[in-house]
C-alpha cells in the first residue's frame, strides 16, 4: 500500500511539474499577452469611461431641470384650479345671459 501512495505521490509531482507549474518562459508569455491584452484594450476603455462620465452629467442636467418643472407646475397648480373655476363661473353667467335674451327675444316677438 505505501508504494502505491509512493506511485501516487511520484506521479502527481510528475504532473505538478509538468501541467501546473511553469517556466519562466512560460510566466512572461503570460505577462506579455496579459499585458497586450490591456494595452489594447485601455484607450477603449478610457473612451467608455469619458463617455460614460459626460452622460452621467447630461443626465444630473436634466434630473436639475425636471425638478425645476414640477415645483413650477406644483406652484400653478392653484392658479390653474382657479382659472378653472372662473371659467366654470363664466360659462354659468353666458348660459344664464343665453337665457335671458332668449327670453327678451320672444317678449319682442309678442
Amino acid at each position: 500500500m505505501r508504494d502505491e501512495v509512493l506511485v501516487n505521490s511520484e506521479e502527481t509531482a510528475s504532473f505538478i511539474r509538468k501541467y501546473i507549474i511553469m517556466s519562466v518562459q512560460e510566466w512572461e508569455i503570460v505577462i506579455y499577452v496579459v499585458t497586450a491584452a490591456l494595452l489594447a484594450t485601455a484607450p477603449w476603455m478610457f473612451m467608455v469611461h469619458a463617455k460614460l462620465a459626460v452622460l452621467s452629467t447630461q443626465v444630473t442636467r436634466l434630473e436639475t431641470k425636471v425638478d425645476g418643472m414640477v415645483d413650477a407646475d406644483q406652484e400653478r397648480l392653484p392658479q390653474c384650479i382657479q382659472h378653472e373655476i372662473d371659467l366654470k363661473e363664466l360659462e354659468r353667467r353666458w348660459e344664464m345671459h343665453a337665457l335671458q335674451i332668449e327670453n327678451l327675444s320672444d317678449r319682442l316677438r309678442e
